[in-house]
């Protein structure tokens, strides 16, 4: 399932984007999650609550902020998801690569340029890491995407799961799960905590920032270490 946020003042823009997007999957028997919105504060309103897309079809003119704006608190919650400019604003194209941004297409040319962005981003959107970790429970089974879990905390004799959905428990020792885990991605950064430094958005005076907005202590033995794996994280990914 590929999940799509539309982001446009215009109605008329609006509703062609999430008809073409659409028609587009449905050709090619991809399920797709379309959600159109007309205002950037009930978008807001979802990636607080951590709702994840895969594509942002975004306008760079919008009531009281910039399209690059918008991008930019996109990418304080989530680093993965692709971002499309499509807009006639044109002369904003450089300022779109702050953010990373996959195309900047004119709205003239939607019909014709849309779908070969998607020519390229379906190839990639099926590639992505789908490594997981499995909580088993009475009630079910969660399965935990690697790039959706945020950090692991002990809790006595169980184990809180910190994701993107929410929060998972198991009775496991954190050992047991970070052996498990078994990814460069996760460390240790407290005898009781183990975080994705995938999502870790500042480390300053013993705390790490998460992307959920969760901040979590760094022990003081572990400190340089901590700081030398982030930065090293961070350089590479730039």
């Amino acid at each position: 399932m590929i999940r799509i946020a539309i982001l446009d003042d215009s109605d008329t823009d609006r509703k062609l984007m999430e008809y073409v997007t659409k028609r587009y999957f449905a050709g090619r028997g991809v399920p797709c999650d379309v959600r159109a919105f007309s205002r950037w504060q009930t978008l807001f309103a979802e990636l607080s609550e951590e709702t994840y897309y895969d594509i942002f079809l975004l306008d760079m003119e919008l009531p009281e902020k910039t399209g690059l704006q918008v991008a930019k608190e996109i990418r304080r919650h989530y680093l993965e998801p692709a971002i499309v400019y499509v807009t006639n604003y044109v002369q904003y194209a450089m300022e779109a690569f702050e953010v990373n941004a996959f195309r900047y297409i004119p709205k003239r040319l939607l019909r014709e340029k849309l779908p070969a962005a998607y020519d390229v981003l379906l190839p990639e959107m099926e590639q992505l890491d789908q490594r997981s970790y499995i909580v088993e429970k009475e009630s079910g089974i969660d399965r935990i995407l690697y790039r959706n879990l945020f950090y692991i905390r002990k809790e006595g004799k169980y184990v809180v799961l910190f994701h993107r959905g929410g929060s998972s428990r198991e009775r496991k020792t954190l050992k047991e799960i970070y052996g498990e885990l078994n990814a460069e991605e996760f460390f240790y950064v407290d005898k009781s905590y183990v975080v994705n430094v995938q999502h870790v958005l500042s480390c300053r005076q013993g705390e790490l920032e998460m992307r959920n907005g969760d901040v979590l202590p760094v022990s003081r033995p572990r400190h340089r270490e901590v700081r030398e794996k982030i930065m090293n994280y961070w350089k590479g990914y730039k």
